[in-house]
């Protein structure tokens, strides 16, 4: 979504001309692991963890290179589970997950760090990819953007091998691909890619043991026709609204199945989503928000915009090996992945469930991609246990088993798990960090 992006004409990074931004570090696979980490290593101002940061080179005739930062687990433990981070939007950088959702801290509105009480990276190694290029710090020198998930998938790739180059010991550990949003689409791509190089057997193997995909953009034709009734059952919309929805909906879904994804997601783009429609979409027009990623807000957290800007100071460019590149807004990604917009990536998502852990989770408050909207495409999922799914009960989650107080409500089938996260919206672990937590550490352990 537009929020996980930094404001357009607000984008930059270190612009500094005195060499206080320091030089990008791109990994070289002649270093040996020791002269990778020590090469990539970061003395953050305000934090004395460890972490390392830098570019890879994905795709050399592209001129791509991709951003990455790495977090061992805070707890010291050097065998546990490593989770990628993906961000949606697309052209949403994971610096903002990691900074407003998940990772070890935050930035307050004088970009001062904060450790965050409830962090993935407390228990779990975790690794920040701005994906695609074009999102964040990563970029391409030769008009390299991607325009499908295939592309997506095959530059990912490309880092975790020079990744795991550099950090050989982080082969071991099970790793899962984790994301939200537009990552609906991401995260099966990638999880899939690495799945059939594994077969092939053609590069090192990776230890792919799950993927997980919160308020995922999976299977836009199922779940576009959701969007009426969930906006009129919680209010947003009258009778008469929720018939121009259906409209809207229904011409969407004929682009779609007409194979014009352009035309789709101009539709869609007009009623709700609103990135390149040049006037107020008709979902703004009608309930005055400006937020759809929580429908209890109408405006976004402005803590939301705090990392991008001290992303751009000079002395933490140099500490995370970017150097004066960009920053980018995200914006020619995006237009690049116009036609992925309305793809399906629910084939690859039912071949994963056969053979990984599966973690499908839901903001109680999200708009955009909504409960009702991942209800709809997950009955269609293809896979051995879709019979049993369709028949299992939730249960009631209580992420502090002591209280009463009710954190969701879930249901699992072999290793396919469903989650809906109570008084959540569309950036869930900003809104309920413990819930959040509660429900990976479930998952992973």
């Amino acid at each position: 979504t537009r929020f996980q992006r930094a404001p357009r004409g607000e984008a930059g990074g270190c612009v500094a001309t005195d060499g206080s931004c320091g030089d990008a570090v791109v990994l070289d696979a002649r270093w040996t692991p020791a002269q990778a980490q020590n090469n990539t290593a970061v003395n953050l101002p305000g934090w004395d963890k460890p972490s390392y940061a830098g570019f890879v080179e994905t795709d050399a005739a592209a001129g791509n290179n991709m951003f990455w930062w790495f977090f061992p687990a805070l707890n010291g433990n050097a065998s546990a589970p490593l989770l990628i981070w993906l961000q949606g939007g697309p052209g949403g950088s994971s610096m903002f997950g990691l900074f407003s959702e998940n990772g070890p801290f935050f930035v307050d509105a004088d970009a001062q760090l904060h450790p965050r009480a409830a962090t993935w990276n407390a228990e779990y190694a975790m690794l920040y990819i701005d994906n695609p290029v074009g999102a964040g710090f990563s970029y391409t020198t030769n008009d390299g953007y991607c325009h499908d998930e295939t592309c997506v998938a095959r530059n990912l790739y490309a880092l975790l091998q020079a990744f795991y180059g550099a950090f050989p010991h982080m082969r071991a550990p099970p790793l899962y691909v984790t994301g939200e949003s537009y990552a609906g689409h991401y995260v099966p791509a990638f999880a899939f890619y690495i799945d059939a190089q594994n077969e092939a057997g053609g590069a090192p193997h990776v230890n792919l043991a799950g993927v997980s995909i919160g308020d995922g953009w999976v299977d836009p034709v199922t779940q576009m026709t959701g969007y009426a009734d969930q906006l009129f059952n919680i209010g947003m919309a009258d009778s008469i609204q929720r018939g121009v929805i259906e409209g809207y909906q229904n011409r969407t879904v004929a682009a779609i199945e007409a194979g014009d994804m352009l035309a789709a997601f101009d539709v869609w783009d007009e009623m709700l989503n609103g990135d390149i429609y040049k006037y107020p979409t008709y979902f703004a027009n009608i309930t005055g928000s400006h937020d759809y990623d929580n429908f209890l807000r109408s405006v976004a957290p402005a803590s939301f915009g705090y990392f991008y800007r001290f992303l751009s100071q000079p002395a933490v460019a140099a500490a995370i090996h970017v150097g004066s590149h960009a920053f980018q807004d995200g914006h020619d990604c995006e237009m690049a992945l116009l036609k992925d917009f309305m793809v399906s990536l629910k084939a690859e998502l039912g071949h994963l469930a056969d053979r990984y852990k599966v973690l499908i989770y839901n903001g109680q408050l999200d708009i955009i991609i909504g409960g009702p909207l991942t209800e709809a495409y997950l009955p269609s999922i293809p896979w051995s246990g879709a019979r049993a799914f369709a028949k299992a009960q939730r249960h009631v989650w209580r992420a502090n088993a002591t209280t009463a107080q009710v954190s969701g409500w879930a249901r699992t089938v072999q290793n396919f798990t469903q989650v809906i996260v109570g008084g959540a919206g569309h950036i869930l672990p900003f809104d309920q960090p413990e819930r959040a937590l509660d429900m990976i550490t479930r998952f992973v352990d």
